[in-house]
């Protein structure tokens, strides 16, 4: 069996490796002519839309870094990019059908340059691993059903992958490879937002059996740790672990994801920091932009222009004096758009990853978790203590490197109860 992986934005991981170049070598070989193919997508969409959970509109995710470091590539495998390459191996190695694993069945898996359907206009006959496979659609249960319901009726024939392989003689079918699948799902370095409330499901293969046991402080599940039976409602930050379990004994890997409480939407300030002078400022090499005027910059977060604020290139701080009477600080920290720009940025977006940090008098008073883009901003309201003299602004490159670490506070500023305007702020 050829394997190819095909990670498309995460591909320059992989730049180096034998895999990869082992796949550009591959002689190109002519196109045929193309055949029409109909591609069911608005079915798909028509019953479920993508979002990043209750409340959060979910836009195309940014920052792919890599696979799941857990894979092993071997030796034969490839590592491919784009039509082209997958093509020019179908041809090489006389393929005669591509099962398609990974997700997400409804977006990549049929329609990247690599997916079912530019595969199936050059006449490759192509398959889905229904075992092997997800949606980026909410709920995800709900989803996912749906779409490999059109997906058979309307495209392509779908098969159970482990079924197969123990059919073959190739897998005894008593390994247990698999991990408990935890939907929705975050990591520390990317946390799944949420505002109120979120729902969280578990779901096993079924040579893992039916028993899951989890645990919501991070701890390894054990055989005496709450045995799953419904969703889980999560309303606070929480690292939820889970595992299968298989006549009292452990079965499959162990999973685990992040789970992070949006705070309320603070106020807009009365006096915005933007208007005033910083009395220091410390940064790497991107200029801080607290002069600029709006009409030349604008702080994009997850898509949203907020025109006016202080944007900092990680490590880099800014201090202000604080305005007497000021009660609160508030803003909405994240990640800058600015890689959105450029052609290569679906490449870019795998390097901003930062946090941001609010002191007052040399204490850390707030910290967010880390951030990346298109992540929904993180909301400050910092209390301010009476007599307090210096409010620092501090974005940190979250221990990775700081290259595209452009970190924006939008909406900053003070609240200050009977503000009038800039006079005797001191």
């Amino acid at each position: 069996m050829t394997v190819v992986f095909t990670p498309t934005s995460a591909i320059a991981a992989y730049e180096n490796s034998p895999q990869r170049k082992a796949a550009q070598s591959v002689p190109d070989a002519p196109w045929p002519t193309l055949q029409a193919v109909d591609y069911p997508q608005c079915g798909l969409k028509n019953a479920f839309s993508c979002r990043c959970g209750p409340g959060i509109d979910c836009p195309r995710n940014w920052g792919g870094d890599s696979m799941n470091r857990a894979l092993e590539i071997k030796k034969g495998d490839l590592v491919a990019w784009g039509t082209r390459e997958l093509w020019n191996i179908v041809q090489a190695k006389k393929l005669e059908r591509l099962v398609y694993v990974g997700i997400a069945a409804d977006i990549c898996v049929l329609g990247k340059g690599e997916g079912m359907v530019p595969m199936r206009k050059l006449g490759v006959p192509c398959a889905l691993a229904r075992d092997l496979t997800d949606t980026d659609s909410y709920p995800p249960e709900e989803a996912l059903e749906h779409t490999l319901r059109i997906l058979e009726t309307q495209f392509a024939p779908t098969l159970d992958f482990a079924d197969l392989l123990t059919e073959q003689g190739l897998w005894p079918g008593t390994e247990s490879v698999e991990m408990v699948l935890i939907r929705p799902w975050g990591k520390p370095r990317r946390p799944y937002f949420f505002k109120e409330f979120t729902t969280v499901t578990l779901e096993c293969a079924p040579q893992l059996g039916r028993e899951i046991r989890y645990t919501l402080d991070g701890v390894e599940p054990a055989i005496t740790s709450p045995l799953y039976s419904r969703p889980i409602i999560l309303t606070r930050e929480t690292t939820l672990r889970a595992r299968a379990f298989r006549e009292g004994k452990p079965a499959g890997l162990p999973s685990d994801a992040f789970y992070v409480k949006l705070p309320a939407t603070p106020p807009s300030p009365t006096l915005r920091l933007w208007e005033l002078a910083p009395t220091r400022v410390r940064y790497s090499d991107f200029k801080s932009e607290w002069h600029v005027p709006a009409q030349t910059w604008g702080l994009i977060l997850r898509g949203v222009n907020y025109y006016q604020g202080i944007t900092l290139h990680a490590p880099g701080e800014i201090e202000f004096a604080i305005p007497a009477d000021a009660t609160r600080f508030v803003a909405l920290a994240g990640a800058d758009d600015a890689p959105k720009g450029r052609f290569n940025a679906q490449f870019l977006g795998q390097y901003p990853s930062m946090t941001f940090q609010v002191f007052i008098d040399g204490r850390m008073q707030a910290e967010s978790p880390v951030m990346r883009m298109g992540q929904m901003p993180w909301p400050f309201d910092v209390p301010i203590p009476r007599r307090a003299k210096r409010l620092r602004l501090v974005v940190t490159s979250a221990g990775d490197g700081s290259r595209l670490d452009i970190g924006d506070f939008a909406q900053s500023g003070f609240i200050i109860p009977g503000y009038n305007g800039p006079k005797n702020l001191y």
